[in-house]
């Protein structure tokens, strides 16, 4: 378990320990048909992701994080910043955030304004994690081009870093006027909020670097380019990073045995094939890769021993020391959830803490 300060210590510190994060997308388990949605089943799913949360720092897991969807079942969090705000007050010693904002489509002076009542509400424990968005389906809902996303992206960034850290700030940007000098209110406990980005592309691995910013991205090993670039990039522009400053991304499953596990993973997968062909179709679809047979190829999955090799193997091979697991999917029970969190925080977690990577 967590010393009782840790809270108040961004994922960041301590570089020496690798550390665990969940990220949860809260998808609803019922018909994806509008005219099929029920409120409470959807109130059933925050009710156990809740729960989870509240488990999984009595465990001793680092952080739990809410990523951010729209229009479509895939997930029922539109707004993390809400569900936040219930774990604020349910826990007292998780690092809470976000995987990811989709910025672009955010008005960053108010989510600056969020993300300090937050800050506030939690004593200190607030995470921004923030993107571009990767569902192209709700860029092309929204009243912004999707053509326009990666200069919003920018410009919003540049603007949500103003905000939190300017006692009186002014901006004049392409989409943001910000005319008369603005204090955002609450202040944040945190002096400065980490900010984690998802990033992908070498240029924009090497430009979260230049700002000075943490970097997420697929848990996959790639000896230690990403890391490598990212580090490269923060030291010309004057700045320190490391693997603590890296949290690699991607789906966990743990069970007893390895057969069991490969069972879940197969069940998964198969309840989330004929959603995921009809999302392609009607142009509302996740990423295949979240939503087909391919899952089993790019998750960490099988007994604690096995999960713990595969695990070491990958934070080695690209240098992160810090790690977001996604426990849920279509098809997955709170009980295999819960399953995962427990025998991945109590037999793979203390052999991972002290592991030597790049």
């Amino acid at each position: 378990m967590m010393e009782p300060d840790q809270a108040y210590r961004p994922l960041t510190d301590e570089p020496e320990r690798v550390k665990f994060v969940r990220v949860d997308a809260t998808h609803y388990p019922g018909d994806y048909a509008p005219e099929a949605y029920e409120p409470r089943l959807a109130q059933s799913v925050y009710a156990e992701v809740i729960e989870e949360a509240v488990e999984a720092e009595a465990l001793g897991w680092d952080g739990f994080f809410f990523t951010e969807h729209h229009f479509d079942a895939w997930s029922l969090a539109p707004s993390p910043n809400l569900l936040l705000a219930a774990l604020a007050v349910k826990t007292k010693r998780l690092r809470l955030g976000t995987g990811v904002h989709i910025l672009p489509v955010h008005d960053p002076v108010r989510l600056a304004e969020e993300a300090g009542m937050l800050d506030v509400l939690s004593g200190g424990r607030i995470e921004l994690g923030l993107g571009r968005g990767n569902f192209q389906f709700e860029l092309d809902r929204f009243t912004a081009p999707a053509a326009e996303s990666v200069a919003r992206f920018d410009e919003h960034l540049d603007v949500l870093t103003k905000a939190l850290a300017a006692n009186r700030f002014t901006y004049d940007g392409n989409w943001t006027k910000v005319r008369k000098p603005a204090t955002v209110y609450p202040r944040p406990m945190q002096p400065s909020l980490p900010i984690w980005v998802g990033a992908t592309s070498p240029g924009t691995v090497e430009k979260v670097g230049q700002l000075g910013h943490n970097l997420a991205g697929g848990a996959f090993p790639d000896r230690g380019e990403r890391l490598e670039r990212f580090i490269a990039a923060a030291r010309k522009a004057g700045r320190t990073v490391s693997g603590a400053n890296f949290m690699a991304l991607g789906p966990l499953f743990v069970a007893p045995t390895d057969a069991e596990a490969e069972k879940i993973v197969s069940a998964v997968s198969a309840q989330m094939r004929p959603f995921a062909l009809k999302r392609v179709e009607d142009g509302s679809a996740a990423p295949a890769s979240l939503t087909s047979e391919s899952l089993a190829a790019f998750s960490i999955f099988g007994s604690p021993q096995t999960v713990r090799d595969k695990l070491a193997h990958i934070l080695a091979g690209c240098g992160a020391r810090r790690f977001m697991a996604i426990l849920r999917f279509r098809g997955t029970s709170t009980e295999i959830v819960r399953q995962t969190q427990r025998l991945f925080a109590q037999e793979v977690v203390p052999a991972l803490r002290s592991l030597k990577t790049n």
